[in-house]
């Protein structure tokens, strides 16, 4: 399969539509971790009552499901050709090229727009803000925007 590499501008493009998935994977990653917490006092409990034990078993199961549903936004958010690199926080890599050399434009959750870029080894920790780009050679006064 043919990679596809994006510009800035077109990684901030797709951006919006991704977010909306993002928001979902935060939302049930917080409910996954009020769920771990009750579940964990609940396992605690030696002596367990009906009720308890419902909620112990409903705890168990409904991380599950949440954490399968994670999964499918997870291939849904990578069918746009990018890569999710973590849920917590959401990191997300766009296959991208500076000059000749394969890079990735990077987001994380909290940013509003693709800001830094690493090369393709040097993951989260080589982060370079996008200023740092050579010009896209398609259009002189573009620095891959």
């Amino acid at each position: 399969m043919m990679m596809r590499y994006f510009t800035v501008k077109e990684a901030n493009a797709v951006l919006p539509q991704i977010k909306v998935l993002v928001e979902e994977i935060v939302e049930k990653r917080e409910e996954i971790y009020s769920l771990v917490s009750k579940y964990e006092e609940l396992k605690e409990l030696s002596e367990k009552s009906d009720l308890e034990e419902l909620e112990y078993i409903y705890a168990k199961s409904k991380i599950q499901i949440l954490d399968d549903e994670i999964k499918e936004l997870v291939e849904t958010i990578q069918n746009f050709g990018v890569m999710v690199k973590g849920v917590d926080p959401v990191l997300i890599d766009f296959p991208a090229k500076n000059g000749e050399e394969e890079i990735l434009l990077c987001w994380k959750e909290d940013e509003d727009e693709i800001m830094y870029w690493h090369g393709l080894y040097e993951g989260f920790r080589g982060r370079k803000p996008i200023s740092m780009l050579k010009p896209d050679k398609r259009s002189p006064f573009n620095f891959g925007l």
